[in-house]
């Protein structure tokens, strides 16, 4: 029997977390959606960013909604660190992705929301 100390349950409630996929993501199917929720900054002192974004909803609006410097990353292996998470269900996607790196196009400070 195995230690139930060692045991991890944790679940994952992010945009790539398969509940949120289900249940957000099939009301943006329905009405389709896709929205996407991010945050990016540069590093001081370097022409690196930190970005971490997030997009849900119908396959491929999901993905139109990230704006284009993180669109074309993700898991890219261009980057310093790249770590992106994507659960895909019939046509509902969830992904989300935290990236350092070079990013062209990418503003010094920005917040993004977008819906398409």
């Amino acid at each position: 029997m195995a230690d139930k100390s060692s045991y991890n349950s944790n679940i994952h409630f992010g945009f790539a977390g398969f509940f949120v996929v289900i249940t957000l993501g099939f009301v943006l199917l329905l009405m389709n959606v896709g929205l996407s929720l991010g945050l990016t900054f540069r590093i001081p002192t370097t022409k690196a960013n930190l970005t971490l974004m997030g997009c849900l909803g119908e396959k491929n609006k999901a993905i139109a909604s990230l704006p284009s410097y993180a669109a074309t990353r993700i898991a890219s292996n261009n980057d310093f660190m790249n770590h992106t998470m994507t659960t895909t269900v019939w046509n509902i996607e969830g992904c989300e992705m935290g990236i350092i790196g070079v990013q062209e196009g990418a503003p010094g400070f920005a917040i993004h929301i977008s819906a398409k």
